[in-house]
């Protein structure tokens, strides 16, 4: 058998129906096996950066691995920024490159390359990637195969890279004959059930208790455990941006998100707790601000994570962590759910969260005015959450989309909301959108700004070329919105690569989308938001949607760097915030109150 037949069989075996990348020389072998699959099918974006994403999107949407195939070189190179997309999303994407002959690889001598367009791929991804191996013997591919697979998936899921020679691609392998991967015993480092145990007097305890979650719990899937799980806690429930889509809008313990750019709502029910329980959130500093003392300052931080080394960075560092349990959270959540009894009262925290929810201001400016010639983001959001069907697949983009997507979308149960939540990668959500459009029995959404947009503008192409069906709504305030504000903020409004006048380049993409047989629709009026959102989703092909957002648009609250998650601009009273807040106000140097330690 074929050597690049039987890798593409294998894939097939587990379940992926289509792969991703750009030919090349040594990558032609790769895709001539995809292409002659009965159960595979090649998908080929513009650029290798799109296939890696691609890859990544798919991934997120069904659960199983994403690959990306591409040649040497360059081809490999650009595979690297959607490869930091799932390994620092915790993602299973296999990258399979091509490389020169095995004969042509410059091995010790001294010189840059010796094969055309050689490169050492597996050094330049071993810092983002769980496994990168270069094949030297084709009798090894299964062994390799099976070990990548299973570190995808294993532990902290994320990214894996075979880089695959030539003339090992041809190769002709005896299947029978080939070494399998064994993976070693794993020893439990830790008790979970005592672990359990443990926790659950601080659980009974508490008065103020929140329920963080993050993205780990989408990686995998938890389902219906962490549905019963929040009921069975009865805490009031934070979310990170990443786990949007876990508790739906309308749950009456959802709080919402918080963060440097959250809701006050979210942020002013963090900063009064005294016990959070966080799952699968690395606590990052988008979530707790810059001074990490200033977080939750009165509150028993409970992390349970995959990484411990996700739980011990905060050592030293201002953030008291006292109960760190490593666990991977489809393990934890139905322990815990087995172990909890009834929750005691809430009533007066839940009370105490209602009162914050009218008593502060929300910071929306309201629907732009009829002849602006521009939409507000946040009026164009709440419609959508209206329009979109209740099994929607919802891709955003990084910037003020997002945070505007974020803050204001209703979520619904059955909906998916997806982004590059940590590498946040201008130009991620088009071809992520791709990924997931291949295979999906419903509909797609992807929101993007026109920075992320003039980055995968060559992707409109391919989504073209499938009728892939996906609607696209682009957040076009041309300019680079939250980078406008940044400069706002540290360096006096000194615009400098952030809009035209300083120095952006823009197209008409409207027009480049109907160059591309694309239906365009346009929204730049308040009053035909709803309408043109009801004609854009009764179309069953791609639609690409212009629109209008107002370019001076803030993207508020925000949190500026030494302030407490409660002092967001634009700056409210200090005597509300003093009236409101039920812990002390923060004291630069000032411990924390629970000093926590290593724990349990």
């Amino acid at each position: 058998m074929k050597l690049s037949d039987y890798v593409i069989d294998f894939l097939a075996q587990r379940g992926v129906s289509h792969v991703f990348g750009i030919s090349g020389g040594a990558a032609v072998h790769m895709f001539d096996s995809a292409a002659k699959h009965p159960d595979v099918t090649p998908i080929f974006p513009q650029h290798e950066q799109a296939a890696a994403i691609a890859a990544d999107g798919y991934a997120r949407a069904t659960g199983k691995l994403g690959v990306a195939i591409t040649t040497s070189g360059p081809g490999a190179t650009n595979l690297l920024t959607g490869v930091c997309c799932a390994y620092y999303d915790s993602v299973p994407t296999l990258m399979i490159t091509g490389q020169v002959a095995t004969h042509r690889l410059k091995g010790n001598n001294d010189v840059r390359q010796l094969g055309f367009q050689e490169t050492d791929v597996t050094s330049i991804f071993a810092t983002v990637t769980k496994y990168a191996v270069q094949i030297s013997d084709p009798a090894t591919i299964r062994y390799h195969l099976e070990k990548a697979y299973y570190l995808a998936f294993e532990g902290r899921p994320g990214a894996v890279l075979i880089d695959l020679p030539d003339d090992l691609q041809r190769a002709e392998i005896d299947p029978e004959a080939l070494a399998s991967f064994v993976p070693e015993t794993q020893i439990a480092t830790t008790d979970l059930d005592a672990e359990i145990v443990a926790l659950l007097p601080l659980i009974a305890q508490a008065k103020r208790p929140v329920l963080v979650l993050g993205g780990g719990l989408s990686t995998p899937r938890i389902g219906a455990a962490l549905d019963q799980l929040i009921d069975r806690l009865a805490m009031p429930v934070l979310t990170t941006w990443a786990a949007t889509d876990l508790i739906a809008h309308d749950h009456p313990l959802r709080v919402g998100p918080f963060g440097v750019y959250g809701p006050r709502l979210g942020n002013f029910t963090v900063q009064n707790a005294d016990l959070i329980l966080c799952l699968g959130s690395r606590l990052s500093q988008n979530v707790t601000g810059g001074i990490l003392p200033s977080f939750a300052r009165e509150a028993t931080i409970v992390m349970v994570d995959a990484s411990r080394g996700e739980m011990d960075k905060f050592d030293a560092r201002g953030i008291a962590v006292a109960t760190r349990i490593e666990a991977r959270l489809d393990g934890f959540v139905p322990k815990l759910l087995g172990a909890i009894e009834a929750a005691p009262p809430r009533d007066e925290w839940l009370a105490q969260i209602a009162h914050w929810r009218s008593a502060l201001p929300d910071d929306r400016p309201g629907p732009a005015p009829a002849n602006a010639g521009f939409v507000d983001a946040y009026d164009f959001v709440d419609k959508l959450s209206e329009t979109a069907p209740a099994d929607e697949l919802i891709y955003v983009d990084t910037g003020g989309n997002l945070t505007w997507t974020c803050n204001g979308f209703r979520i619904q149960r059955g909906q998916r909301l997806i982004s590059d939540w940590n590498n946040t990668a201008m130009g991620y959500a088009l071809p992520a959108a791709i990924g997931a459009a291949v295979q999906a029995k419903g509909g797609v959404s992807c929101i993007i700004g026109d920075g992320g947009l003039m980055l995968s503008l060559g992707e409109l192409a391919l989504l073209s070329r499938h009728r892939l069906p996906v609607r696209l709504f682009l957040f076009n305030n041309h300019g680079h919105g939250i980078q406008k504000q940044t400069l706002e903020t540290w360096l006096d409004g000194n615009y400098v690569g952030v809009d035209a006048p300083s120095g952006l380049s823009f197209v008409d993409v409207a027009k480049v989308a109907e160059a591309m047989d694309l239906p365009v629709v346009t929204i730049s009026r308040s009053a035909d938001i709803a309408a043109k959102l009801r004609e854009v989703y009764a179309r069953q092909g791609p639609v690409f949607c212009n629109v209008e957002i107002n370019p001076a648009q803030k993207l508020y609250p925000v949190l500026k760097f030494g302030a407490p998650l409660e002092s967001q601009m634009p700056a409210i009273d200090d005597a509300l915030i003093a009236r409101e807040m039920i812990v002390p106000p923060f004291v630069p140097g000032a411990a924390p109150k629970h000093s926590g330690g290593a724990g349990v």
